[in-house]
C-alpha cells in the first residue's frame, strides 16, 4: 500500500494532522507501534486557540460538551494567593481553557478521520526510511512480524518525545537539558473549593497543581526537584502529605483513579525538517506541563503544515511553501520552551528571600491589567503569531502573521478573504485558477473594520490555519502573497 504521506504516531498531533490532509483530499496513512490507544493520565486542557481550531473540523461543540470549561485560575505561595486571574474577557469564542483527557480528544480526533474513510494501523512500527529527491522509501514492521516496504511522498513524525523519526533523520535537540520530575493522580479531592476552578499552591520549592476533571475529579499533579522524586507506584499517603503540604488544611485525597510518574526533558529540535520529512509534536518539542501547552502545540503543528503540505501534494503550490513550517513554528516552540522553563523555577523556589518576595511581590504585578492580559494571552495561546520570527505578539496592534479575531464564520477548508468596501476590479483575474481556494466574503459592517484597524476600502486575508496573510492590501499586495505562497 503507498500514499502520498505517511504519518508516523496516532497521539492528538498525528491524528489531527491526518484530519487536516485527508479532508483536503490527500490520500494520507496514518500507523502506530501501540496496539491500542493511550488509555494513560496524560495531557489535559485544550487551549482556546485549538478550540478555535477544532471549529473547523466540526469538533468544538462535542469536545466541549465532554469537558470542563474552567475560567478561573487561582494560585498561592506559602498560604497567600498572589494570582486570580479570569479568562472571560479574552477575545474568542472560548473564553475557558476545556479541561479534556488526551484520550477523549484521540477519540473525537480518530472518528473524525474515520469519516474521512482513513483508519489507524496498528501494531505498525517504522524501523528505517530512505529518502530520495522525489519520494521517502519506508520500512515497516507489523505486530505479526511481516515487513513492509513501501513509497510515499512525505513522511511525518508524530510519535513522541521518543520518536524513531527523529532519531533515524539524526536531528538532535538543542540546549541543555531542564529536567522535572512529576507525579499525577487522577482522583476525587474533598475539600471545599469550587471545582471548576483551577488551583496551584506553591510552597517553599513544593508545587501541586490541581486541575478540574469531568466526573466530579481533579487531576493532582506535584512537581520534585531533580533527584528528589520518589520511586515506585505513586500511593495515597504521597498525595496526602503534598495535599497537606499545598493546599488548605483539612483537604483530604480518595478516590484514586489512575495514577503515575514521568520526567520531562524540556528541549526543542534543531531542525523540524529535513527533506521530505517533518517532525511535529513532541517529536519536535519537550515541554513542561505547567501551562498544559504541550498537546495544544502539536495539533497547532498540525494545522500549520497540514494546509501547506495538501497544496503542494494537490499540485496547487511549489515544494517552497513547506520551508515556512520550520520558520514559523520553530520560533513557537523555543519560546515556549524558554516560558515553561521559567515557570517551573519560579513555581520550585524555596529560598526563604525569594519566596517572601514571589509571596509579597507578585500579587502587587499580577494585579496590573497589562501583565493579566499578557498572561491570560500566553496560557490560551491566543498570542502566538508568525509576525516577526519571536512566535508571539502582545496583541495590541493587529499585524500579518498573527492570529485572527473570530467576526463570523470562515470556511474550515480554504482562505477568507474579506473585502471591505467595493469589491476592487480584477479581483477575480489575479486568483486566476486558484479561486475555488478562496471563500470571498464582502464586509459591509463597519466596526467590523475598526476593530482590526481598516479605516476604509481595503482587502483582509485569512489563512486556513486562521492566521493572517494580508491586512488592508490591495490587489498588488495579493498577487505578491499568491506569487510568493503558490509558486511552483
Amino acid at each position: 500500500m503507498s500514499a502520498p504521506v505517511l504519518v508516523v504516531g496516532a497521539g492528538p498531533t498525528g491524528l489531527a494532522m491526518a484530519v487536516e490532509l485527508a479532508r483536503r483530499g490527500v490520500a494520507v496513512r496514518v500507523v502506530d507501534a501501540a496496539e491500542a490507544p493511550t488509555s494513560e493520565t496524560r495531557a489535559l486542557g485544550v487551549q482556546p486557540r485549538t478550540l478555535e481550531l477544532f471549529e473547523r473540523l466540526g469538533l468544538a461543540g462535542a469536545a466541549v460538551a465532554d469537558g470542563v470549561p474552567v475560567t478561573e485560575f487561582r494560585l498561592f505561595s506559602e498560604g497567600v494567593q498572589f494570582l486570580d486571574m479570569s479568562l472571560r474577557g479574552l477575545d474568542t469564542p472560548h473564553p475557558y481553557l476545556l479541561m479534556l483527557p488526551q484520550p477523549r480528544v484521540e477519540r473525537l480526533l480518530a472518528a473524525r478521520l474515520a469519516e474521512l474513510g482513513v483508519r489507524v494501523q496498528r501494531p505498525v512500527e517504522l524501523t528505517g526510511f530512505t529518502q530520495r529527491p522525489d519520494e521517502v522509501e519506508v520500512e515497516l514492521r507489523h505486530g505479526d512480524g511481516a515487513v513492509e516496504r513501501a513509497r510515499v511522498s512525505w513522511l511525518v513524525g508524530c510519535d513522541g518525545a521518543h520518536s524513531a523519526v527523529r532519531r533515524r533523520l539524526g536531528v538532535p535537540f538543542l540546549g541543555r537539558p531542564f529536567e522535572e520530575n512529576f507525579a499525577v493522580a487522577d482522583a476525587r479531592m474533598d475539600w471545599s473549593l469550587p471545582h471548576d476552578v483551577f488551583h496551584s499552591f506553591l510552597n517553599r520549592g513544593r508545587f501541586v497543581a490541581y486541575f478540574p476533571m469531568p466526573g466530579g475529579l481533579h487531576r493532582i499533579t506535584i512537581a520534585y526537584r531533580p533527584g528528589s522524586a520518589p520511586t515506585g507506584e505513586v500511593t495515597l499517603d504521597e498525595l496526602q502529605a503534598a495535599v497537606d503540604r499545598c493546599a488548605p488544611a483539612g483537604a483530604r485525597v480518595g478516590d484514586i483513579r489512575e495514577a503515575g510518574r514521568f520526567r520531562i526533558h524540556q528541549r526543542k529540535v534543531a531542525r523540524h525538517s529535513v527533506g521530505r520529512v517533518f517532525l511535529a509534536g513532541d517529536a519536535a518539542h519537550v515541554h513542561s506541563v505547567v501551562g498544559g501547552q504541550g498537546m495544544n502545540t502539536g495539533i497547532q503543528d498540525a494545522f500549520n503544515l497540514g494546509w501547506k503540505l495538501a497544496a503542494v501534494a494537490n499540485g496547487r503550490a511549489g515544494a517552497g511553501l513547506l520551508d515556512s513550517y520550520a520558520s514559523e513554528r520553530s520560533p513557537v516552540a523555543h519560546r515556549l520552551v524558554r516560558g515553561t522553563r521559567r515557570a517551573t523555577r519560579l513555581t520550585l523556589l524555596r529560598a526563604p528571600v525569594a519566596t517572601a518576595a514571589r509571596r509579597h511581590l507578585a500579587p502587587r504585578i499580577t494585579a496590573r491589567p497589562f501583565v493579566r492580559r499578557t498572561l491570560s494571552r500566553a496560557l490560551t495561546q491566543l498570542d502566538v503569531s508568525y509576525r516577526d520570527g519571536t512566535g508571539g505578539s502582545d496583541g495590541r496592534r493587529l499585524a500579518v502573521g498573527d492570529r485572527f479575531p473570530e467576526i463570523g464564520p470562515q470556511h474550515p477548508d480554504r482562505f477568507t478573504l474579506l473585502v471591505f468596501g467595493a469589491e476592487p476590479p480584477g479581483l477575480r483575474a489575479v486568483l486566476g485558477d486558484r479561486t475555488d481556494l478562496f471563500d470571498i466574503r464582502p464586509v459591509t459592517v463597519p466596526r467590523a473594520g475598526a476593530r482590526i484597524g481598516i479605516a476604509g476600502d481595503g482587502l483582509v486575508l485569512v489563512r486556513p490555519d486562521g492566521y493572517l496573510a494580508l491586512l488592508g492590501g490591495g490587489l498588488d499586495d495579493l498577487a505578491a502573497y499568491l506569487t510568493k505562497t503558490f509558486a511552483r
